[in-house]
């Protein structure tokens, strides 16, 4: 149906090295930023057994936040204190000296790679027991874990789009790829790529929301009358659920590079198009956990080109296997459930926009029936919430376009009523028409 559907395609606490036992009673002593814990009491015995060898190793230190570099600093574990010989024991030979535990190594550095986040430090080694001790010096724990560096690229160029931007050729790895139902944006041409890390899988085992790999990035570009206006990225820079960055960036007018414009432009490179500001990005981006809206089992599952779901499959990419996505219904209507997925599923979903009553427009892998969806059990007959308008009675009133919420508010713009709230300040009149025929044909 007519814009409704189609394919956009890483000092050392050190300890000096032990010398030779000059004495029964020699004691470690450890620096104040790695001290161990003091030698264990004399074990005297009949038997002329030693003593305990030694107490733990101290932690490892902390891993340092991952900085430009990107390394976390080494934890180090501290050293096995000496073991202290047993006494002689009645018609006994003296018990040897323990000789000392020696040190917990260092715990490894954590490093991360391109400045995502800085791996833990790994545990010191244990100390050794001391000859005629009893028990060896216990390891140093682990460095804790740095923070994601969250600091987008200052350049284009510098994400790894393009190995050669000037003649905008693409980065190893770099791949096309375009969603089933696209996004309305102002009838901009967009172009979007993914590139995942060598050999990362994607979670797939909530077909739904799809888990990234660390180091997943993708692009969309914005061309507006001919204009090369925008690109955008989002990049999953650490495991955590907000280790995202999402960034704009506009393009100079000769295309040698795109700056990065955290703050958004209005009406850029000569054009109606607005660049959004980063805040912008997370307000649509934030409602899912994946945070790339167009990059789903939903999106992905076509004929077209570019990536596409059979071929992430075939090439080992997913972790679990998805069934093919079927939308269930006619042509009509699998337009129109599709459109409301891509346009309005983002944040009316059941994470999104909090009501009373939920209201949720977005498609799910297995949907059986259309019935089923979430759009004919959230909208579809539902009264309006949240929204005061002569006229308009339900979010979807069967066969009455007139009375629904969600095409009026779609032919909505400049105002607090339009929908989307923002992205776009030119109403979709293919996409608005299609929806209310669909709208005043249901039974």
């Amino acid at each position: 149906m007519p814009g409704m559907n189609g394919v956009n395609r890483s000092r050392r606490g050190g300890l000096r090295p032990l010398g030779p036992v000059a004495s029964l009673l020699l004691l470690c002593v450890l620096p104040p930023a790695c001290s161990g814990d003091e030698a264990s009491p004399d074990g005297a015995s009949s038997d002329g057994k030693g003593g305990v060898g030694a107490a733990s190793g101290s932690s490892g230190s902390s891993g340092a936040p991952v900085g430009g570099a990107g390394t976390g600093g080494a934890g180090s574990g501290g050293a096995g204190a000496s073991g202290k010989g047993g006494a002689a024991g009645s018609g006994a030979k003296a018990g040897t000296a323990g000789t000392s535990g020696t040190a917990g190594g260092a715990g490894a550095s954590g490093a991360g790679a391109g400045g995502a986040t800085g791996g833990a430090g790994g545990a010191g080694a244990a100390g050794v027991a001391g000859a005629g001790g009893s028990t060896a010096g216990a390891s140093g724990s682990a460095g804790s874990a740095g923070a994601a560096d969250l600091t987008p690229p200052p350049t284009l160029s510098a994400t790894g789009l393009y190995s050669d931007i000037g003649t905008k050729t693409l980065a190893p790895g770099v791949e096309p790829f375009a969603p089933r139902f696209v996004l309305w944006s102002d009838g901009a041409v967009k172009s979007r790529w993914v590139k995942l890390p060598d050999g990362g899988v994607i979670d797939t085992s909530d077909p739904d929301h799809w888990s990234l790999p660390v180091g997943t990035k993708l692009w969309k570009q914005f061309v507006v009358g001919g204009v090369v206006v925008e690109t955008r990225l989002v990049w999953r820079v650490g495991p955590g659920p907000n280790d995202f960055v999402l960034a704009p960036y506009q393009w100079a007018a000769d295309g040698s590079d795109a700056l990065l414009v955290p703050n958004g432009v209005a009406d850029a490179n000569g054009t109606k198009h607005d660049i959004p500001a980063i805040s912008q990005c997370v307000a649509c981006h934030g409602y899912l956990s994946e945070r790339a809206l167009g990059f789903s089992a939903v999106q992905l599952d076509h004929d077209g080109d570019g990536v596409t779901l059979a071929q992430l499959a075939k090439d080992g990419r997913v972790s679990k296997p998805i069934a093919p996505v079927v939308v269930p219904g006619d042509p009509a209507t699998v337009s129109a459930l599709g459109y409301l997925h891509a346009n309005c599923g983002n944040c009316h979903n059941p994470t999104g926009i909090a009501f009373t009553t939920p209201f949720d427009l977005r498609l799910r892998a297995s949907e059986p029936t259309v019935a089923g969806t979430g759009v004919f059990t959230t909208a579809v007959g539902v009264p309006v919430e949240k929204f005061v308008h002569p006229g308009i009675t339900h979010r979807i009133a069967k066969g009455a376009s007139a009375s629904s919420c969600v095409p009026y508010r779609m032919s909505v713009r400049g105002t607090k009523e339009q929908m989307p709230p923002t992205g776009s300040e030119v109403v979709d009149d293919t996409g608005v028409a299609a929806m209310k025929a669909w709208i005043d044909a249901l039974p």
